[in-house]
């Protein structure tokens, strides 16, 4: 049975669908299609990325052992303004696709979050920030200006909302083929 993912991964453009078929994964972008032997399969990444206010964001990539990579996300762009979650599409497409390398090459990684120094980096870079901005909030309140400090609070607290899920859900780590990481799929 060949399953498949049809998804369009920016605003401008247009689709891309793909296609498992036993050991070969067919992705046709509408002006080529490429044909992807899945035992050539190095890596699969499974990452979250942050997208517009209250829309979540899934992407996984596939890198080959000849360096080439493909991606696919969990959003269906329909216009500048409008994109659509693919919910139970990303979710199906991902699992099989995952079982189709493995039993194509069981020593293919699978990774869920970004490469370790990308994410220690994202971290480093959120603390201090998160600091720096405690300490302007704190220098603000020393000096009498209350509504500057509560403004740095009211940023300080959308920082956290936006970067928590970035360093959390990003933390790298591997995971086994019948254990998709679910934080890393959108919910049903």
């Amino acid at each position: 049975m060949t399953k498949t993912y049809t998804h369009s991964p920016r605003p401008i453009g247009g689709p891309i669908s793909f296609a498992i078929d036993g050991d070969r994964l067919i992705v046709d972008s509408g002006r080529k299609v490429h044909e992807v032997r899945l035992g050539a399969v190095e890596t699969v990444r499974m990452t979250y990325e942050p997208g517009r206010v209250g829309q979540r964001s899934f992407r996984t990539k596939v890198t080959m052992k000849d360096g080439k990579a493909f991606t696919f996300t969990s959003l269906n762009w329909r216009s500048l303004i409008e994109a659509q979650e693919m919910t139970t599409e990303y979710r199906a497409f991902a699992k099989a696709l995952c079982e189709a390398i493995v039993k194509a090459n069981p020593k293919a990684r699978l990774i869920a979050g970004k490469p370790w120094w990308l994410w220690f980096s994202t971290t480093v870079v959120a603390i201090l920030s998160l600091l720096l901005m405690a300490y302007l909030i704190w220098q603000a309140f020393q000096m009498g200006s209350t509504g500057v400090a509560l403004i740095g609070a009211l940023l300080a607290v959308v920082g956290v909302w936006q970067i928590e899920p970035m360093v959390r859900l990003n933390k790298p780590r591997l995971f086994a083929c019948g254990a998709l990481p679910d934080e890393l799929m959108p919910k049903p």
